[in-house]
């Protein structure tokens, strides 16, 4: 009897649920599905192997191989590596996730302890996807012969192909594999791991790659001129008071009619390729799953936007824009003392942007002002998620990250315009910049803003080693007051000319 249960298990398993998955994968790669019912296939899938595992004959030690994935370091987000580790672990493989914010050192320890088939690596962000190169180096420089499957929204196909060579100009022998999402990287496991099919695939991804390489002229940084920009300050008087303030509680009912629906649905619950007929069916469904979920988080409280911000008296020189104590050193004397000064990159082409230039000069002995602001929804979204990850409930969790990110958004939006009101400027006047972006590259300033603000004593916020926020669903920003900011590019970064 028991044999009988163990071969339907199997042909379960084999005829039924991974050819289901695959049908799922396929759809999802043409785009005719999105994330979310992607993440609800695969909770199925997992209930129904947890299932038949229970009829399943054990044999020790039997497994299709052992892949080692991470999310890279100073980067928080997992959505899809825990995808790709749910579809892997069906599939017949033994994979040790490493979770987020992972050190290369740590990967590269573990891949070599555990004998591993093969190393996944994914990177949301593409300030952080230049850890994968760096990894695929010092693998090569070690003499390991482990495969790479690379992954994430910040890369592409083109930035596999270039990071197969390495520093040294010899390609890494294991092989570099871009994989648009977890099915790709269930279909490159297993051709890895077959000895008929892997010399035609090491084939085609060298041959690519040297295509790729031969095609990229190496881009010569072209000496700016450190001219400055046209921009004309225009200094505005200091509000009544300089210095920091905490809010405690915003009216969660007030900051959920600043959320940006479409940026939600679209970015952050996965339907970005989504049109027409289907689009409108898909709306109503998510218009009437957001309304539940607010009307939850009022309820239970899971959202709690708060946030300190300030205002400092400030002076531009040059790149930098020097932040000054919002008391004078001496009664009379108006002298008033350095706290930080912030860098800020400047264009290489076009008008030659900073956003220092926004400011009054040091020279025009004008004070002009600056505000920053930290907003964050709380801890209690990130326990939210992190609960139904551990469950398996994975689209939910996906929704709730997706809803705290954006409510985080949202949070700012409300913020900002109640300083635009408190410095007496235009509704619309004025720019918010938040660190990582083009015009503001630098995480490392959130330092330098944690500084300025009592963000972890009020707050409870703390930054990551590679000085991203935490809890995620927070947002760290600088206020421009000129009427003429706005968003502009800086120039590329290498990690941007690879990404081409």
């Amino acid at each position: 009897m028991r044999a009988h249960h163990h071969e339907t298990a199997v042909h379960t398993l084999n005829t039924v649920l991974l050819p289901a998955m695959k049908e799922v994968g396929d759809k999802f790669g043409a785009g005719e599905l999105i994330l979310p019912f992607v993440l609800q296939s695969a909770e199925v899938m997992k209930k129904a192997v947890a299932h038949l595992e229970t009829y399943l004959e054990k044999v020790e030690g039997v497994t299709k191989g052992t892949v080692v994935i991470a999310t890279v370091y100073g980067d928080v987000h997992d959505i899809g590596k825990n995808l790709v580790k749910t579809i892997l672990a069906n599939n017949g493989y033994t994979v040790i996730d490493l979770g987020k914010q992972v050190p290369a050192e740590t990967i590269i320890t573990k891949a070599v302890e555990v004998n591993a088939t093969a190393i996944g690596l994914s990177a949301l962000l593409v300030s952080t996807s230049k850890q994968m190169p760096l990894i695929v180096n010092e693998l090569h420089r070690r003499g390991h012969h482990i495969p790479v499957l690379i992954g994430g929204a910040a890369i592409n196909r083109r930035f596999g192909r270039r990071i197969l060579q390495t520093e040294d100009g010899g390609f890494y022998q294991a092989g570099v594999f871009y994989c648009k999402d977890a099915f790709e990287g269930l279909e490159t496991m297993d051709i890895l791991i077959n000895a008929e099919q892997l010399p035609a695939l090491m084939e085609k991804n060298r041959q690519e790659s040297e295509l790729e390489l031969g095609r990229v002229t190496p881009t010569v940084p072209e000496t700016a001129s450190r001219q400055r920009s046209s921009i004309v300050p225009a200094p505005i008087p200091p509000p009544a008071k300089l210095g920091f303030r905490i809010v405690r509680d915003m009216p969660l009912e007030m900051v959920l009619k600043h959320l940006n629906i479409n940026e939600l649905y679209r970015l952050s619950w996965g339907a970005k390729n989504t049109h027409g007929k289907e689009w409108t069916k898909l709306k109503q469904e998510f218009d009437s799953r957001l309304d539940k979920m607010a009307r939850a988080a009022l309820h239970e409280g899971w959202l709690k936007p708060q946030a300190v911000y300030g205002y400092f008296p400030c002076q531009s020189n040059g790149d930098d824009l020097i932040i000054y104590s919002p008391l004078p050193a001496g009664e009379g004397a108006g002298v008033r003392d350095e706290l930080t000064r912030f860098t800020f990159p400047r264009q290489t082409f076009e008008d030659h942007l900073c956003l220092a230039d926004y400011f009054a000069p040091v020279d025009s002995g004008v004070l002009d002002v600056v505000a920053f602001q930290v907003v964050t929804v709380g801890q209690e979204a990130t326990a939210r998620f992190d609960k139904f990850q551990a469950e398996g409930s994975y689209s939910e969790g996906y929704f709730t990250h997706g809803l705290a990110v954006q409510t985080a958004e949202a949070t700012a939006d409300y913020l900002h315009n109640y300083i635009r009101r408190e410095l007496g400027i235009g509704e619309n006047q004025g720019k918010r910049y938040s660190w990582g972006y083009p015009a503001i590259p630098e995480l490392e300033d959130h330092r330098k803003v944690f500084d300025l603000l009592p963000v972890e004593k009020e707050l409870g916020m703390s930054l990551s080693p590679a000085c991203q926020l935490i809890p995620e669903q927070s947002t760290a920003a600088i206020i421009l007051h000129h009427k003429d900011a706005k968003y502009f590019t800086v120039g590329e970064s290498r990690v941007e000319q690879l990404l081409k």
